[in-house]
């Protein structure tokens, strides 16, 4: 029963760590929206891929820091997830070797979030390949600088880390 309950936390805070990441993403571009023209949802929900991008071209034209904002968005929308599931995850316990590693839950919400990314990017909105990847790579930058400013590595390294019972203070 302990080992179902393990996993099903896990699976629980990665996925409170994905909502997270939708929840700042959807702030971020209501707030940036306010600083640009509408999006044409409607158009672009009838049209296809190729009028997708179309229309896309034409929108970022007509707003060009757009793009900038949403490659801030999606970038700080990774990171705040990354930075709170590393900051909740638990450091593997001496006597029992069990726990969660800070960096198992980060692996998977960014790739989840960089999947995401490449749908949207290329498929839902297409705003090409070159801003794709510049979305793709800033996202990964931004999660690596939360997870080092969460302390992920840190909470396994150093002299304060309990590594046997004699090591533990009794009082």
């Amino acid at each position: 029963m302990k080992k179902f309950l393990f996993v099903l936390r896990s699976i629980g805070l990665t996925a409170v760590g994905v909502v997270i990441a939708i929840v700042v993403t959807s702030l971020l571009h209501e707030f940036f929206s306010l600083f640009l023209g509408p999006l044409p949802m409607t158009d672009l929900a009838a049209a296809d891929w190729g009028g997708r991008s179309d229309i896309m071209s034409q929108y970022m034209l007509e707003n060009p820091s757009a793009v900038y904002t949403m490659l801030v968005a999606h970038a700080f929308g990774a990171g705040f997830a990354v930075y709170w599931s590393a900051r909740t995850a638990q450091v593997p316990s001496w006597r029992t070797h069990k726990g969660i590693k800070p960096f198992t839950g980060v692996i998977v919400l960014v790739a989840l979030w960089v999947y995401g990314d490449l749908q949207n990017d290329l498929i839902n909105v297409p705003i090409g390949i070159f801003w794709t990847s510049i979305d793709v790579v800033s996202t990964l930058l931004v999660s690596l600088l939360a997870f080092l400013l969460a302390g992920g590595f840190r909470k396994h390294e150093g002299p304060a880390r309990v590594t046997n019972d004699e090591d533990v203070y009794r009082g």
